[in-house]
């Protein structure tokens, strides 16, 4: 594959990925949202393991930690 098959493949794809942007409902918006969490994963990745450590907290109580170092404790 030459340069220029290789510029016109590229186009294509951004091309076809352009129109799946416009198909979603509310594009402004999705595009908005994914761009902020591809830049900023970790700002949506730390709350929801802090949510899911409290949830799973409260549903197995304080074996939770044993469980929880029963798991990791062996890697």
């Amino acid at each position: 594959m030459n340069e220029y098959e290789f510029l016109e493949q590229l186009k294509e794809r951004a091309n076809e990925q352009e129109k799946l942007i416009r198909g979603v409902f509310m594009p402004k918006v999705f595009l908005k949202i994914s761009m902020w969490f591809g830049n900023h994963p970790m700002r949506i990745i730390i709350p929801l393991a802090v949510i899911s450590t409290l949830i799973l907290r409260s549903v197995f109580g304080p074996s939770y930690y044993n469980l929880i170092l029963k798991i990791f404790g062996k890697l």
